[in-house]
């Protein structure tokens, strides 16, 4: 069994078409069939399920696929600590974040560290609390960018901040001059908010029990941007974290603190405890204390 093959069955797993998986890797659909087959007769067992041009994987293709995964991110990792044993900046960098971290901070800190490390290929992706955790639980993710405290004690994290939920209304809505809100001022309005499988959401939940409110959830979407979108153009309400307000093109929402309780979050650094740091990681999580503690240095001096 060769890496080449890894790559060519997680291409495949990912399309579930071998004609659209060949598109993007240096073969044939003749010739990454009969890799995949020769694969399938390696491992022992049939991986995919052929039917007719589309293919599914099968049980043992599953298992199969979480493996590949973490066998070839840890050939990345090794390529990365040889390069910087060799005194080189270069590798392939695999981070994890938060949606509203994602749009608000993300572009900011890429364009920094990009700078200072040019060669150092950085890969991004937007995923859930509970998805960021797991990947850097199993290694698929070297450094996340989530919530805190971790709810696992395999990981180790490091705050950067806590952050206030808002009720963010457009400048029409009957809210929109209350300089602050009791939550339980909420109990009759129509919300917009994300679903219960984001931890946001059930954050919030656990604010709203404590104060006794039952919210009236007329919408949920599971797009930050598409709330505000609603919210934009609408008589709805949402509740969500401060830092959404400074998404592009919300400049002109209101944002009104909460109390009685004031839900609240911690936004943080993840990494695998006891997992090998890459030099790369390091210089990334740097770069990201640093556009935290400036941004909250400009608010505090507003």
């Amino acid at each position: 069994m060769e890496f080449r093959h890894l790559r060519y069955f997680l291409a495949v797993a990912d399309a579930l078409h071998f004609t659209k998986a060949a598109q993007g890797l240096p073969v044939s659909q003749p010739a990454l069939s009969a890799q995949i087959k020769q694969l399938e007769q390696e491992v022992g067992v049939p991986l995919f399920d052929r039917v007719g041009r589309s293919v599914q994987l099968t049980r043992a293709g599953a298992i199969f696929r979480e493996h590949a995964r973490r066998a070839l991110r840890e050939m990345e990792l090794a390529q990365v600590a040889i390069a910087e044993e060799e005194g080189l900046q270069r590798g392939t960098l695999t981070v994890g974040v938060v949606q509203t971290v994602n749009a608000y901070l993300i572009p900011e800190i890429v364009s920094r560290f990009s700078t200072l490390h040019p060669r150092v290929v950085l890969k991004f992706d937007e995923l859930s609390g509970p998805e960021i955790e797991a990947g850097v639980t199993n290694g698929l993710l070297e450094l996340g960018i989530g919530f805190v405290p971790a709810g696992s004690d395999r990981i180790e994290s490091q705050l950067l901040f806590e952050e206030d939920f808002v009720v963010i209304a457009a400048p029409r809505h009957r809210f929109a001059r209350r300089r602050r809100l009791p939550l339980a001022a909420l109990a009759d309005e129509p919300l917009v908010l994300l679903p219960s499988i984001f931890c946001t959401r059930r954050l919030l939940n656990t604010s709203f029990e404590q104060a006794g409110v039952v919210p009236r959830v007329t919408v949920e979407m599971n797009s930050i941007e598409g709330i505000l979108a609603t919210v934009k153009t609408s008589n709805l309400a949402t509740v969500l974290p401060r830092l959404s307000l400074g998404l592009e093109g919300n400049a002109g929402l209101r944002g009104i603190p909460l109390n009685n309780p004031t839900p609240r979050r911690g936004l943080g650094l993840l990494w695998r405890k006891g997992g090998y740091r890459s030099g790369a990681a390091q210089a990334l999580a740097d770069q990201v204390r640093l556009v935290v503690n400036e941004r909250w240095r400009r608010k505090a001096d507003r």
